[in-house]
């Protein structure tokens, strides 16, 4: 079957591509590839072709993976698709990150170039009363992903008796099943626990939103502080809804459990809840940029950089600053938030979301 992973490829990644393509336009007006300059540099002429050529290269890239992955769909066969699938994806990932090494480099040596005003050490600006304003939503809200967790599980655990006694785990493309594990209270109590594990991360994102460090550009301060206040509030609501998606999707994986509903009724809606996600997220990097930038009206370049602190992010992308006390930052890179790596705190939260998934894959599957 062609038509499925087709599908799946549109409503899936092709939104992701584009989003990849678009990230040296969504970042702030004082980063360029990873590297700070100041606005009137990043509105000039020189790295306004630097964007331009690096969304033709990537986006033709991205547009040659794609139409290769659905050539070879065409002509395997469905055991093949999957692996096309793997290679496809592996191939973007790898495509993005050659991508950006690429431009940073470059970003590097030109930055030699700009103008002195350019190459300021900038200036930082704060706003003590940022942390009194409304900048994210409550973790509260995720008392009602808890709670559709717990009935999921009081259902399951109440109604175990009338599981099927081979439960399936895995499914083609034609809605037929390729994996089946004995029934058993790891198995159909799997879903709740992926469950707890999600919203604990969607806590912590939220968490990290809140607690992130200010970034407010020196100077238009006010219309500074006010975008990322609003960044932070759409990305944190951003982060509640599509944690109740996920926390839906997988009640509905563990109805189908008990039920054994048709592949025709479980292929569209396991597709279509991750599709609703990122075409949120790619809204709102459109709507919002890093920081809240693309928030009301261009603020005017100045020739003034907002911190030049190049050398803790290397290779534009990973924080290392012993001698920041923040342990979540800004993205240079993309949209969202990073950890300071200099921090050990940072590696101990690191880990230990790496162990938490583990474990949960591990016990649930």
């Amino acid at each position: 079957m062609f038509w499925t992973p087709a599908f799946m490829i549109v409503a899936l990644f092709i939104p992701v591509s584009v989003m990849l393509v678009a990230i040296p336009f969504l970042s702030r007006e004082t980063v360029s590839f990873g590297i700070s300059v100041s606005e009137e540099s990043y509105h000039g002429p020189q790295l306004r072709r630097m964007r331009k050529q690096y969304a033709w290269i990537s986006g033709t890239i991205y547009a040659l993976l794609l139409l290769g992955c659905l050539y070879s769909l065409m002509n395997v066969g469905e055991q093949g698709q999957a692996t096309v699938l793997s290679i496809y994806i592996t191939a973007v990932i790898v495509c993005s990150a050659a991508m950006n090494f690429i431009f940073y480099l470059r970003m590097k040596k030109t930055k030699a170039s700009l103008p002195v005003s350019g190459q300021q050490s900038g200036k930082i600006a704060i706003d003590t009363r940022f942390r009194s304003k409304k900048i994210t939503m409550s973790n509260r809200w995720f008392i009602l992903h808890i709670a559709v967790m717990l009935v999921s599980a009081i259902l399951a655990f109440v109604y175990y008796d009338r599981f099927p006694a081979t439960i399936a785990m895995k499914y083609d493309w034609h809605g037929e099943v390729t994996r089946t594990a004995d029934k058993s209270l790891r198995t159909v109590l799997g879903p709740n626990l992926m469950q707890l594990v999600m919203i604990i991360l969607f806590m912590f994102m939220n968490r990290m939103i809140l607690k992130s460090k200010q970034q407010i550009h020196p100077d238009h301060p006010e219309l500074s502080a006010r975008r990322n206040a609003l960044f932070r509030l759409r990305w944190s609501m951003f982060n509640v809804v599509s944690g109740m998606i996920i926390t839906l999707l997988l009640s509905f994986i563990q109805l189908n459990m008990r039920y054994g509903l048709p592949g025709n009724v479980v292929f569209p809606i396991t597709l279509l809840m991750p599709a609703i996600v990122i075409l949120m997220a790619l809204f709102l990097s459109f709507s919002t940029g890093q920081g809240g930038r693309r928030i009301g009206r261009p603020s005017g370049g100045t020739s003034n950089t907002a911190v030049n602190d190049d050398r803790f992010w290397k290779l534009g992308f990973v924080y290392y600053n012993p001698n920041d006390p923040a342990m979540f930052v800004e993205k240079r890179m993309g949209i969202g938030w990073t950890i300071n790596f200099a921090r050990p705190a940072a590696w101990m939260i690191f880990a230990g979301i790496l162990l938490l998934i583990f474990a949960a894959g591990f016990f649930a599957g």
